[in-house]
């Protein structure tokens, strides 16, 4: 099987999971789906995602069989709607993110990623942990350099995903990025 299917069959299983999960946080019919899976140097992420857009993003390390970083990356407005629904606050109530908000997009960019970081583990016959979540906002490119800065720097690569969560009638994108230095990109690859 080459790597796209099996990086599709690992969004596949993720995507159900991740359904399951934010379903059950938010009390009502969710659908998660990962998509177009790309693996690229860290560099070329940026055009791949609009660097300039506003947007949070949740960062955890990621240790064990791989080590690397893992990064839910989503504009501003999803952040405001996300806390709506999980706060049953009416659409648009939310204009500004307070702690407490941030404490909840923490909580939704832990299920997706330690979903899917989850799905990967089991998919290399390895252990895949992850640390305790962080949250950042900002333009996106911003955001991705403060994740890479003193990691692996040019030498790393990204898997990074689309991601559409869609919630009551509306449908919010993000991103789910997966950065780990390139020589254990292709070890990862060799074990799917």
């Amino acid at each position: 099987m080459a790597n796209e299917e099996k990086l599709n069959k690992i969004n596949e299983t993720a995507s159900q999971r991740c359904t399951a999960a934010l379903s059950k946080l938010i009390g009502a019919e969710t659908g998660v789906v990962f998509s177009q899976p790309v693996i690229t140097n860290v560099r070329k992420v940026s055009p791949l995602i609009g660097s300039q857009e506003l947007g949070v993003g949740v960062f955890l390390p990621v240790a064990g069989g791989v080590t690397g970083s893992s990064l839910f990356l989503f504009p501003k407005e999803t952040s405001f709607h996300l806390c709506d629904l999980l706060m049953k606050k009416k659409p648009r109530t939310i204009k500004k993110l307070i702690p407490f908000d941030e404490m909840v997009l923490k909580e939704v960019g832990n299920i997706l990623l330690g979903n899917y970081l989850a799905v990967l583990s089991n998919s290399l016959k390895g252990e895949i942990t992850e640390g305790m979540p962080k949250l950042s906002s900002g333009m996106f490119g911003a955001i991705l350099e403060e994740v890479i800065a003193g990691f692996a720097k040019d030498s790393a690569e990204a898997l990074v995903v689309r991601i559409e969560l869609m919630v009551k009638a509306m449908s919010m994108k993000g991103y789910l990025l997966l950065i780990f230095k390139a020589e254990e990109v292709k070890v990862l690859l060799n074990a799917l």
